[in-house]
């Protein structure tokens, strides 16, 4: 797990930082919700964060209407999460729902 944290951590931070934050983003919030959802995510609150802004920046490219443009479907992130970061899906989930909650409100589906 040590080692997932070394080389996610890396790729979530240049994701956060090559995709601005909307105007609405509440890193504090979306923290709160995830350390408070009873699931275990072993990794730093700020890799944490940068992992809401990075599922905000995939979900944004999937588009809020569910059209495919160049981003993934939110099932897909899942599978990426649980795949490549080694989070598991309950993690996956909680983190997700956190994110379009609390930074990417925009993303969720009418």
């Amino acid at each position: 797990m040590h080692l997932t944290v070394q080389i996610a951590a890396p790729l979530l931070a240049v994701a956060a930082l090559t995709v601005a934050p909307a105007a609405h983003a509440d890193d504090a919030s979306y923290l709160a919700r995830v350390n408070s959802s009873g699931v275990a995510i072993p990794v730093a609150d700020r890799v944490k964060v940068s992992s809401g802004h990075y599922i905000c920046a995939q979900l944004r490219m999937y588009g809020h209407t569910g059209t495919y443009r160049s981003g993934i479907s939110p099932g897909d992130l899942v599978r990426q999460l649980t795949n490549t970061f080694y989070y598991s899906p309950e993690a996956a989930d909680v983190q997700i729902a956190a994110a379009q909650s609390e930074i990417c409100p925009e993303t969720l589906r009418p």
